[in-house]
C-alpha cells in the first residue's frame, strides 16, 4: 500500500533490486565460470616457478556462502614423491568475522589427505634434508620480500570447526632406516584461534580429538614396536596469559587413558605437567624390555599419578605407580617367567641435573610393595639359567674386564637410593633341567626386606628373607650387601631347616651316583665377601640319612657315599660337616655353587682314599697331609699324636664305621733312616744318654767328648775294631774325623726287609694306641692289617687306613 503511493519509489527500488541481481549473477558466474579456471592457472604457474608439481582436478566457489570446495589436490617434487595429496578440501567462512577483519573459518573440511615426510640419502644437492624444509624454502624465496621496518598488524585467525577424515601420515628416514605410516586415523579440531579470550594475538588456543586407529610405531635403535589396537588423542589449548601456553593432552590407549595437563612457560622456557594414567596394558611396554629374547607380557595394567617439571637447572619427574596382575612370558614358553598380584611404587622421584662439567641422574624411591610374586627360575641342559639367557650380553659383545684397570667416568653418574623393597607371600619355582631326573624345588610364602638400597659405593643394604621350601621345610636369611657391587661386597647369613633330602635326588644321583631314600637336611650357611675376595663357610647337618640304590649304568664318578655315611653319622644318626670356600668372585671360572660341590666331592673321596685328610677337613683340623710317622722311626710327632686321639674320640661318636690301621714303610728311605736311627742310638747309648721312649731319635753332636766315645763304641760294635784302628791311625783327630766315621757307621749297619716291615708293624700299633686311648671300647672297632709300602713324603711316611662299614 506504501508503495502504491510512491511510484517513483517503487520504480528505484526495483531498478536497484535488479541491478543488485544483475550484479550477482555476474559475480556468480565470475565465480564459477573465470575465477577457477585463473586459480587452476595460477597455481600450475606458481608450482612450476618453485620446482613442484602443483595441481587439482576442480574447483568450486559458493560466493554466497563463502564456501570453497577443492578436489583432488596433489604436491610433488618434480621427479620425486608426493608431499601431500587429498580427496577433498572445503572451507565455508564467516562473513561477521570477515566484516570485524579476522580471517575466520565456520568449517574446515578434509578428505582422505596423505601426507609424506621423508628424508632421503639422494644425490642432489639437498641431501639430508627434510622434504617439507627444501619446499618451504623453495616457497619463501619466491615470495617478494618485506620491509622489516614496517609494521606489521598481526591477522586474527580463528576456526569454529576443522575435520580431517581417513588420513595418512607417512614417515621416512633413510639416514636411520625409519619407516612408519599412520592410517587410516581422523581429527576434530573445534574453537581454535590464535588469540586469547581478549584478542590479543599471543598463540593457539582451542579443542582437539585425534581418532589414530590401530597403532604400531618401531623404536629406534631397538628393533622393537609398540603396538596398540585403538589410539585417540583428545584435549585443548590455551592462552591464560602471554608467555604462558596450557595444554591438556588426553590419550586413550585401548583400554588405558593417559590424561595429562601441560602448563608451556615461552619466557623461563620450562614445562609443568601432571599426568594420570589410567589402566593401561602394560602388555606393549613389556615387548621393550631389553632381553635378548622376546617377552610377552599376558596380563597386566597400570596406574600412576605423576608429575613433571622440565626446564632450569634440572628434570624432575615423581608421584606413585601401581602395577596389578602382571604376568611375563618368555616367547615360546608355557610357563610365566615373572607373577605378580599387586606392586606399589611409591613416593617415587627421578632428577636429571644438567651441568656443563657432568650430567647427574638421581632416581629416589620411598618405597617399593610387591604383593605375591612368582618367580620361574630354570636352567636349561647347558646350564645357563633363563635370566642369564634373557638379560646377559652376548659374549662377542662384552669387553674385558677392566674394573681394577680403569676409572669410572665422572662425566655421567647414575644415583639410586630406594628406602625399602618389600616382597611379601611370594613364590620362586627352582628347575634344573641339566640333571638326569630333573632337579624341581619350589619356595613358598616367600618374604623379603630390603632396607636403604643405594648404589653408592660403601653403603650397604639391609637384607631379611624368609619362607616355605618344599612343603615342610624353612628359609631364612639376614645379612648386609653393597648394591655398588653385590657380588663383591657383602655379609649374609642363609639358614635352611627340615628338607627332605629325596628332594634332592636328582642332584645326588647325577654327581654321586646314588638315591637317597629319606632323611632331612638343616644347612647354616654364611658368605662373605669384601672387595672380590670371598670366605663362604657351609654348615651341612644331615639326620636319619637312608641310602637307596645305586644309579644302574652311571658313567660319572660314583662317590663312596656308604662310606661317608658310617664314618660322618654319630649315635644320634647325625651328620655334621662343615665345608669352607675362599675364592676371589673376580675370576673368570668362579661359581660359589660349584666351589661347595667340588669341596663336598672332595672330601667325600678323600673318605675312601685318604681318611685322616678328610676327617681332618671335616674336624676342623686344618692341613692338607695325611698322618705321617717319622721316617727309619715308629714315632709321630706331637702334632700328628693329637691328631690320632682326636680320630679316635670321633670315631667313638660314629659307631656305624670300623677301621683298619695299615703300617706303611718306604723301602728305600726308611732303609737310610733306619740305619741312621740304629746308629744314633748306638752312638748316644754308648755315651751315656738315656732317650725317651716314643720320642725321635736327636742327632747326636759329635763335638761332645763322651759322644766321640760313643761313636768309637758304636763303630767297633757294627763295623769292627781292627777298621776303627786303622781310621784312628790314618785320620787325623778333629771334626773331619767323626763326621767320616759317622757315615762309615751308618753305612756298615745293614737294614733287612724284615726289619722295614716290623718297623711298619711298630707305626701301626703305636698310631692304635693314641686312637684307642680316647675309649677302650674302639679296640673292637680298629684293627691292625697287612703292612704295604708307599712313598715317603714331605712330611715323612704317610699312614694308611681303610673305612669300612660296621
Amino acid at each position: 500500500m506504501v508503495l502504491s503511493q510512491f511510484p517513483r519509489l517503487t520504480k528505484w527500488l526495483i531498478r536497484f533490486a535488479a541491478t543488485m541481481f544483475l550484479c550477482a549473477m555476474i559475480f556468480w558466474a565470475g565465480a564459477h565460470l573465470m575465477v577457477p579456471g585463473f586459480v587452476k592457472k595460477s597455481v600450475a604457474e606458481f608450482g612450476d616457478k618453485i620446482g613442484y608439481d602443483l595441481a587439482y582436478q576442480d574447483l568450486s566457489i559458493s560466493p554466497l556462502r563463502l564456501k570453497i570446495e577443492l578436489d583432488s589436490l596433489h604436491l610433488a617434487k618434480e621427479g620425486g614423491s608426493k608431499l601431500l595429496e587429498f580427496k577433498k578440501l572445503a572451507i565455508t567462512l564467516k562473513w561477521t568475522k570477515l566484516i570485524l577483519g579476522e580471517l575466520g573459518f565456520d568449517e574446515i573440511l578434509l578428505e582422505d589427505p596423505k601426507v609424506l615426510v621423508e628424508k632421503r640419502l639422494p644425490k642432489s644437492a639437498h641431501s639430508g634434508v627434510w622434504n617439507w624444509q627444501e619446499f618451504i624454502a623453495s616457497v619463501e624465496k619466491s615470495l617478494p620480500s618485506s620491509d622489516p621496518s614496517k609494521p606489521k598488524k598481526p591477522l586474527k585467525i580463528s576456526i569454529d570447526e576443522l575435520l580431517v577424515n581417513s588420513a595418512s601420515f607417512s614417515l621416512q628416514d633413510d639416514s636411520r632406516k625409519l619407516k612408519e605410516e599412520l592410517k587410516p586415523f581422523t581429527m576434530k579440531m573445534l574453537d581454535v584461534a590464535n588469540y586469547d579470550k581478549n584478542g590479543v594475538v599471543t598463540g593457539v588456543r582451542g579443542q582437539y580429538d585425534f581418532n589414530l586407529g590401530a597403532l604400531q610405531i618401531a623404536i629406534p635403535g631397538m628393533n622393537k614396536s609398540v603396538a596398540y589396537q585403538h589410539v585417540a588423542i583428545t584435549g585443548g589449548l590455551d592462552n591464560p596469559q602471554p608467555g604462558k601456553l596450557g595444554a591438556q593432552l588426553n590419550m586413550r590407549l585401548d583400554d588405558g587413558r593417559i590424561n595429562s595437563h601441560w602448563d608451556f612457560n615461552t619466557d623461563s622456557k620450562s614445562v609443568y605437567g601432571k599426568v594420570e594414567i589410567q589402566n593401561l596394558s602394560m602388555a606393549p611396554i613389556i615387548s621393550l624390555l631389553p632381553a635378548n629374547k622376546e617377552l610377552v607380557g599376558e596380563s597386566g595394567v597400570m596406574n600412576a599419578g605423576l608429575t613433571v617439571g622440565i626446564g632450569g637447572s634440572a628434570d624432575v619427574v615423581s608421584g606413585d605407580i601401581h602395577i596389578s596382575d602382571l604376568s611375563v612370558l618368555e616367547k615360546g614358553q608355557k610357563t610365566p617367567l615373572i607373577v605378580w598380584k599387586m606392586a606399589d611404587v611409591r613416593k617415587l622421584e627421578y632428577r636429571s641435573l644438567k651441568s656443563k662439567q657432568r650430567s647427574s641422574n638421581a632416581l629416589a624411591i620411598d618405597e617399593i610393595v610387591i604383593n605375591a610374586p612368582t618367580l620361574q627360575f630354570e636352567v636349561n641342559e647347558d646350564g645357563f639359567s633363563n635370566f642369564r639367557r634373557l638379560f646377559s650380553k652376548p659374549a662377542a659383545d662384552s669387553k674385558p674386564d677392566t674394573v681394577h684397570s680403569s676409572k669410572p667416568d665422572k662425566s655421567s653418574e647414575f644415583n639410586l637410593d630406594i628406602r625399602s623393597i618389600n616382597l611379601r607371600n611370594g613364590e620362586v619355582f627352582f628347575s634344573d633341567l641339566a640333571m638326569r631326573p630333573n632337579l624341581k624345588l619350589d619356595l613358598k610364602k616367600f618374604n623379603a626386606t630390603l632396607l636403604g638400597v643405594s648404589n653408592t659405593p660403601g653403603r650397604f643394604a639391609t637384607v631379611a628373607m624368609d619362607g616355605a621350601v618344599v612343603g615342610s621345610g624353612s628359609m631364612r636369611a639376614k645379612g648386609q650387601a653393597s648394591f655398588d657391587d653385590p657380588r663383591r661386597n657383602h655379609d649374609i647369613t642363609m639358614t635352611y631347616r627340615n628338607l627332605p633330602l629325596s628332594a634332592f635326588n636328582p642332584a645326588v644321583m647325577t654327581f654321586a651316583g646314588y638315591q637317597i631314600a629319606s632323611g632331612r637336611l638343616n644347612l647354616n650357611l654364611n658368605y662373605r665377601a669384601k672387595d672380590g675376595e670371598l670366605n663362604g663357610s657351609n654348615q651341612i647337618i644331615i639326620k636319619k640319612v637312608v641310602l637307596g640304590d645305586e644309579v644302574p649304568e652311571f658313567t660319572g664318578k660314583k662317590l663312596p657315599l656308604g662310606l661317608a655315611i658310617a664314618l660322618l653319622e654319630d649315635s644320634d644318626h647325625t651328620i655334621d660337616v662343615t665345608v669352607r670356600i675362599a675364592r676371589n668372585v673376580d675370576s673368570p671360572e668362579f661359581s660359589a655353587s660349584g666351589l661347595v660341590w667340588q669341596a663336598i666331592s672332595n672330601v667325600l673321596t678323600n673318605i675312601a682314599t685318604a681318611p685322616f685328610r678328610a676327617l681332618a677337613a671335616i674336624m676342623g683340623l686344618g692341613g692338607e697331609e695325611d698322618i705321617n710317622a717319622v721316617p727309619g722311626e715308629a714315632v709321630f710327632l706331637a702334632a700328628d699324636q693329637d691328631r690320632l686321639e682326636q680320630f679316635g674320640e670321633y670315631l667313638v661318636k660314629r659307631p656305624n664305621s670300623s677301621l683298619e690301621v695299615i703300617g706303611t714303610y718306604d723301602s728305600v728311605q726308611d732303609r737310610k733312616e733306619l740305619a741312621r736311627a740304629k746308629a744314633d742310638t748306638a752312638i748316644l747309648k754308648d755315651a751315656g744318654f738315656k732317650l725317651t721312649p716314643g720320642e725321635p731319635v736327636p742327632a747326636p753332636s759329635l763335638s761332645d767328648p763322651r759322644v766321640q766315645a760313643g761313636l768309637k763304641a758304636a763303630y767297633a760294635q757294627y763295623v769292627g775294631r781292627i777298621k776303627l784302628g786303622q781310621r784312628l791311625l790314618m785320620l787325623p783327630d778333629g771334626e773331619k774325623r767323626n763326621e767320616q766315621l759317622h757315615a762309615e757307621l751308618i753305612a756298615g749297619i745293614e737294614v733287612t726287609d724284615s726289619e722295614l716291615k716290623e718297623l711298619a708293624k711298630t707305626r701301626a700299633k703305636a698310631a692304635y694306641g693314641f686312637m684307642v686311648k680316647a675309649d677302650p671300647s674302639l679296640k673292637d672297632r680298629i684293627q691292625l692289617g697287612e703292612v704295604k709300602t708307599v712313598e715317603a713324603g714331605k712330611e715323612g711316611i704317610p699312614l694308611d687306613v681303610a673305612i669300612s662299614i660296621k
